[in-house]
């Protein structure tokens, strides 16, 4: 499984893990560039970058054997991969027209930046500023022009999506599930948070399960560096439950069997999100005492088939558990952690002061 990603996502993490001694004025699309990149590193067997990262010497203590990170020649591109090149746009884009795109411009410059004063904006903007706008298509041309040619998804920061009505926007199966596991848990944290009020506060909003992870287990900007390489490591099971996935439905040789295939995960994963996750236990099941006795004295009646339909029910359960488990391990994780704002200021020297309200 391939993938690619902006180079914004990648300046951003290198920025990220970057040692300094002041705090920085970070933005929700700042953190999503940096959750992009640490989703297709640790998700995706291959990541495609520009060439102009070979050097870089994070990514190579991240890839020390060159295995994950496969670089794209800029003489191979029509669109350039960066802004000392010019700026390209690529026509064929579905976008909306400029002056719609245009009105978001302070909201997606602001976030760019961290923050930035809407004042002093209007002030740059009136002297002639280039549009925002243009920088983004910028942006989806490159990263669309690289996924075509290397043949593999995109992860696009919040900035980027939704842009282009012609892209599909359909991500592997893995991914869509761990997209649907964040879900499922900030959902719980928001419905906790609503229950206790201000006494929960200890959490980041909209941060993504390998972000989160990285904040908590990192003491240092530069330890966070052997945390990313770790948690690929671990969650290798994770990329190789997608590409089981697909081989599972490429097997089959009619509609009607791919379907089956399709509905037996779905079915299995709708079990797993409404056991939150657990690992389910056949001691927890309630059975009472009447229906174990009408079992042995008379096998013939209702006691038995309920007892049975609990056995079933439990291997079921059992058998979704088994094969999303590495998921299961991903939202324990999850949910043994505090990532809270002061650690995010203390150990990566970041202030989430831009927040977008998603």
């Amino acid at each position: 499984m391939k993938t690619t990603i902006p180079f914004w996502s990648i300046d951003a993490f290198l920025y990220w893990v970057m040692p300094r001694s002041y705090i920085s004025e970070w933005s929700s699309e700042l953190m999503s560039r940096v959750s992009g990149f640490l989703d297709a590193y640790i998700m995706f067997d291959k990541v495609v970058i520009p060439e102009r990262y070979k050097d870089e010497f994070v990514l190579k203590k991240l890839d020390p054997d060159q295995s994950i990170f496969e670089y794209v020649e800029s003489s191979s591109l029509l669109n350039s991969d960066e802004l000392t090149k010019g700026l390209t746009i690529d026509l064929s884009l579905n976008f909306p027209d400029m002056d719609s795109l245009k009105n978001d411009d302070y909201l997606w410059f602001s976030q760019h930046s961290g923050y930035y004063d809407p004042e002093e904006y209007n002030q740059m903007a009136s002297e002639g500023f280039l549009s925002f706008s243009w920088l983004r298509l910028w942006q989806l041309s490159l990263i669309n022009e690289i996924s075509d040619l290397k043949k593999c998804c995109a992860i696009l920061p919040l900035s980027l999506r939704d842009i282009d009505g012609y892209q599909p926007k359909t991500l592997p199966f893995h991914m869509n599930k761990v997209n649907e596991l964040n879900t499922h848990y900030q959902s719980l944290i928001k419905s906790v948070s609503v229950a206790l009020g201000e006494e929960f506060n200890d959490y980041l909003e909209n941060v993504p399960p390998f972000l989160s992870l990285v904040i908590d287990q990192s003491l240092s900007q530069e330890h966070s560096i052997d945390v990313v390489a770790q948690l690929r490591e671990d969650y290798k099971e994770l990329r190789a439950s997608g590409s089981l996935y697909s081989a599972e439905i490429i097997r089959c040789k009619g509609l009607r069997e791919k379907k089956d295939v399709i509905d037996d995960w779905n079915d299995a994963w709708s079990k797993l999100l409404n056991s939150s996750f657990r690992e389910p236990s056949l001691f927890k099941r309630k059975v009472s005492l009447g229906d174990f006795s009408k079992a042995v004295v008379a096998p013939q009646t209702a006691g038995l088939s309920t007892v049975i339909q609990h056995l079933l029910e439990h291997a079921e359960t059992y058998t979704s558990y088994k094969r999303f488990r590495i998921y299961c391990d991903l939202y324990t994780e999850l949910d043994s952690i505090s990532f809270s704002q002061k650690k995010l200021e203390k150990t990566f020297s970041v202030n989430l002061m831009n927040n977008l309200k998603l």
